[in-house]
């Protein structure tokens, strides 16, 4: 063999040992591809093979979790109602005329200790000697001023006293904490009149001045979106409510607070804060009031005779404006000296009546304990 051929047949080997050790690396790279595969292929058939295993749903194991949780909606549920059926006392088996008397001499006693707060109030909110004082009905005017009655149907006046004796706890409640007045109580008004005549036997001028009195006596009833249908089915019932008074921001701040901690389930749904009077032009007034008499000490010291007159007059026109002014002549973020603010609260109280067996328990008579003879 010559030398041409020796190095043709070691080229051909050189090539088919690296064609030979490319096909074992391809070799080896597909028998751990297969191993992956049939791993994958392993772990899904046991996974089917749990599935197929495992016992139907729903098995006892299902249902003891399901019972459970059920048990605990169930007391969330009941404890939710408690929080409903917590409301005020009201007198049971009222007769219409007994109603009016009581809510009668309820609102002659709520305007008697607003009077009595007034006496006390500041300048701004007193009233002269000459305009009217508007006697407040807390939205019971068709009862205490018109002398209506409401219909003894048994149904109509439990729900008047019911709405009487949240309106009155929160106007309670109100001048307990330092409101100055009430303006205006508006409720949501259901009931009709217990006799009213037919509009076509009265003359249409008659029937057009008789509604108007009757809107300008009773304000309009707090208008609000219809009950969820889910808790109109529980028998959730809701009562909206609009109080509007003069307070300052610390009584406001005292009573959202006391309405979280009162018997009723309460929902504020809007309160509106004004002021009668702006900063700036308070501020403008007060200032004025002080250059004003900064100015008659001007003239004192140009009209002073004496010499110590005339130091002491200009000493005082030196000092500042509002040196020695007390707490109430100055502008001041104090609560106690700030102005009252005109406030308008509107909340829904949501009630449910008591359950079966809890009225069936307050019903029933307590049997006397049995003792043992000797």
């Amino acid at each position: 063999m010559d030398t041409k051929q020796k190095i043709t047949f070691a080229v051909v080997g050189v090539v088919c040992g690296a064609a030979i050790i490319a096909m074992l690396v391809f070799l080896f790279m597909l028998i751990g591809q297969m191993s992956e595969a049939k791993q994958v292929r392993d772990d899904a058939e046991a996974t089917l093979t749990g599935y197929y295993n495992s016992e139907r749903y729903p098995n006892e194991g299902n249902r003891k979790i399901r019972q459970q949780d059920a048990q605990a909606y169930t007391q969330v549920a009941d404890a939710a109602r408690a929080l409903l059926s917590h409301g005020l006392e009201i007198p049971q088996g009222e007769t219409p005329s007994q109603f009016v008397t009581r809510i009668g001499e309820s609102v002659r006693l709520l305007n008697e200790r607003q009077s009595a707060l007034k006496k006390g109030a500041l300048p701004a909110a007193k009233k002269s000697a000459a305009e009217p004082e508007a006697v407040m009905d807390y939205a019971f005017g068709r009862y205490v001023v018109q002398g209506e009655m409401p219909a003894d149907d048994g149904t109509t006046v439990p729900r008047l006293a019911t709405q009487f004796a949240a309106i009155e706890h929160v106007c309670n409640l109100l001048l307990d904490r330092g409101a100055l007045e009430i303006t205006e109580v508006t409720r949501t008004v259901f009931e009709t009149a217990a006799q009213a005549k037919p509009e076509a036997e009265e003359p249409r001028t008659t029937r057009r001045s008789r509604r108007n009195r009757k809107a300008e006596a009773e304000p309009a009833a707090a208008t609000a979106d219809a009950l969820d249908p889910v808790l109109e089915q529980d028998g959730v019932t809701r009562e909206s409510y609009t109080i509007r008074f003069h307070a300052r921001y610390t009584t406001l701040a005292t009573v959202l607070n006391d309405l979280v901690k009162s018997p009723l389930f309460v929902v504020v749904i809007d309160v509106s804060i004004a002021r009668p009077v702006l900063i700036r032009d308070r501020v403008a007034d007060m200032v004025k009031k002080r250059e004003a008499q900064r100015a008659v000490i001007a003239r004192r010291a140009a009209n002073a005779r004496t010499e110590e007159e005339k130091k002491a007059a200009e000493a005082a026109a030196a000092k500042p404006l509002f040196d020695g002014a007390s707490p109430a002549e100055r502008l001041v973020t104090d609560p106690e000296h700030s102005t009252p603010l005109e406030i308008t609260l509107k909340f829904d109280v949501y009630s449910v009546p008591p359950a079966p067996e809890a009225a069936a328990d307050e019903a029933a008579p307590v049997a006397p304990a049995e003792t043992e003879g000797n």
